[in-house]
């Protein structure tokens, strides 16, 4: 292992580390609240560094992919994407117990690894194998973990308890992060992942979804409950399986709770 993805390792370790940590301390939600935020102060101070980074960085660099990208390799980034997630959702879907959602992941992963140019295309979408994502936070609501207290990470973003549990535990689970940072070797590989995962993800995001971002960052009062309250709603829809655009809830109409 060279120095370099030792030291990578070392900073997942340490961030990791503080997570379980956070997630072995799970705290109700106060009743009647949207969430509890017990920490609210540390976590403005971490909204305001994301928020600085967000500026400075990662709106103008998703602002360049847009401008500069053709549509069709934008296409190919995608898939690529969603493809690098499969491992991770088969997992979850064991662990959730759901062995048809787990089959349906194992054959989109074969099949776009062989007829699919490992990822780049999406046949198996036309084979009536659509992209279905869960994550390890989902599969800890399902085991009937509470979601705990508000938290704002740096470069990480807004999270529950339960989901920084989850954010930990995918260190652990998904193979693709276990290739990256050399837990196991796979030559030729691993570099493609490096990009795809802590590079190219992130300003594919940002770009995605760039008029929501932009709305809840810069033309609100108050960007921080924005934030809190969008992201809270829309995990909670998502854990309960509503992930429609059309069921999403206003994240603006409760941005005044507290």
């Amino acid at each position: 292992m060279s120095v370099e993805r030792f030291l990578a390792v070392s900073r997942v370790g340490v961030c990791a580390a503080a997570l379980f940590s956070a997630g072995c301390a799970m705290t109700p939600s106060v009743e009647g609240a949207l969430i509890a935020d017990p920490y609210e102060d540390a976590n403005r101070a971490f909204h305001g560094f994301n928020k600085d980074v967000d500026t400075l960085v990662l709106r103008p660099v998703a602002e360049g992919y847009d401008l500069f990208t053709p549509a069709l390799v934008k296409h190919l980034v995608k898939n690529e994407l969603e493809y690098l997630r499969l491992p991770a959702i088969f997992l979850n879907r064991v662990m959730q117990g759901n062995i048809e959602e787990a089959g349906a992941a194992l054959a989109r992963f074969a099949l776009n690894t062989t007829i699919g140019a490992v990822g780049l295309l999406d046949p198996a979408t036309e084979f009536g194998l659509p992209h279905e994502p869960t994550d390890f936070g989902v599969t800890l609501a399902l085991w009937g973990a509470d979601e705990g207290v508000y938290h704002e990470l740096p470069v990480f973003g807004p999270r529950t308890t339960r989901d920084m549990t989850g954010l930990f535990a995918s260190f652990v689970l998904d193979p693709t992060i276990l290739i990256t940072f050399g837990f196991v070797d796979v030559p030729g590989v691993v570099t493609a992942i490096d990009y795809s995962r802590t590079g190219i993800q992130p300003v594919v995001i940002r770009y995605e979804n760039a008029d929501l971002v932009d709305q809840i960052l810069y033309e609100t009062d108050d960007s921080y409950v924005s934030v809190r309250t969008g992201y809270v709603q829309s995990r909670r829809q998502f854990v309960a399986g509503e992930t429609s655009v059309e069921q999403l809830p206003d994240i603006f109409g409760d941005a005044s709770v507290q």
